[in-house]
């Protein structure tokens, strides 16, 4: 499937349907200009129990990482965009939005690089701790210094700040807040409140459940398993799809488990994320692989659940993946899956 509103004139002029055909090409993406604008009156806004103050409304925008630049885009952001970071080839972006991507320069397809940001002549970044943000180097306080407003991922706040909880709507309270920083909240609420119907179908399709299996999220690592924490996105993910995460009781969001908390916790189903390698075929060879792993319910029974990084992480995806996932662990259930549809550069 396409993304939809993509559209790039052939001349400088405004073309008929006849002409545009005419030019030989489909329609691609092309960023634009939008005129300086101030917020009136500055706008503050909580992010990571800090108040920050903004008092512009951003023109050339950076976002790093898959599932923060689509969040962006799904908001039909896109042509605020300036480029991209953090986005390497094993991290699968929604199809949707590739005719969008590849029309924007990568800066970077690993770590955020501040010189990279000012050579853009980048005014905002959306970023998160661990997702671009890290300490001693590229952090909202030093781009703040060269002028460079940001917002921070919610989920991404445990590494500097302690939480309560997280929740599948810190994810829309994050694209809530863009939609803020960037004057458009009243055309971007409808999008945002379709995901808010999709979360409540599920909490009504779920409501009564009683049977919650055991699950591991395995990241990565094979000397030492990757998981999913308490303030993982995952971790709000499972609760709404009626299941129980193996290692709540890690303190972070994303960080190390041990193999033998797995076999002693018996997961009766495992969740895959689908990045890096080995991709998930891959890493499900090498769970069955593990003799130390044979008794686990899920490795004899053969209970695999796989989802892609932008599912996993905090974005548009994570409530259709709750919704699969709640799909495949409660059968009975006959979960309804609404499928996210992208409009990545133009506003409604």
């Amino acid at each position: 499937m396409q993304a939809t509103g993509l559209n790039r004139r052939c001349a400088p002029v405004l073309l008929t349907a006849a002409l545009l055909a005419a030019c030989g090409k489909a329609p691609e993406p092309q960023a634009i200009a939008v005129p300086a604008r101030q917020h009136q009156p500055p706008l503050n806004l909580s992010v990571c129990g800090q108040n920050v103050r903004y008092d512009h409304i951003p023109r050339r925008a950076v976002t790093h990482d898959v599932n923060i630049t689509e969040s962006f885009l799904y908001l039909g952001l896109g042509r605020r965009l300036v480029g991209y970071s953090g986005i390497p080839s094993s991290k699968e972006i929604s199809p949707q939005l590739k005719p969008w991507l590849q029309r924007l320069p990568d800066l970077s397809s690993q770590g955020m690089n501040l010189e990279v940001l000012l050579g853009a002549e980048a005014d905002f970044v959306f970023g998160g701790w661990s997702y671009g943000f890290r300490q001693g180097a590229v952090t909202p306080e030093r781009l703040a210094s060269h002028g460079i407003a940001s917002y921070v991922l919610s989920e991404s706040c445990i590494r500097v700040q302690k939480r309560e909880r997280i929740a599948l709507d810190d994810a829309l309270l994050d694209m809530e807040n863009i939609s803020r920083i960037f004057g458009v909240l009243q055309q971007t609420q409808p999008r945002i409140d379709r995901l808010r119907a999709s979360q409540s179908r599920l909490r009504q399709q779920m409501k009564g459940n009683r049977t919650l299996p055991r699950v591991f999220v395995y990241d990565s690592g094979q000397e030492i398993p990757v998981t999913v924490g308490h303030f993982g996105m995952p971790q709000a993910m499972l609760e709404e799809a009626g299941a129980t995460n193996i290692f709540s009781d890690l303190t972070q969001n994303w960080q190390r488990g041990n193999w033998e908390d797995v076999i002693e916790r018996d997961p009766e189903w495992i969740v895959i994320i689908d990045y890096g390698q080995p991709d998930a075929l891959g890493k499900i060879e090498f769970l069955l692989q593990k003799k130390e792993l044979e008794a686990v319910s899920a490795i004899r029974n053969r209970r695999f659940f796989v989802m892609s990084y932008a599912e996993a992480t905090p974005g548009p995806r994570n409530i259709e993946a709750a919704q699969r996932l709640a799909a495949a662990l409660h059968p009975e259930r006959k979960i309804s899956v609404q499928r996210v549809e992208f409009s990545a550069g133009e506003l409604p």
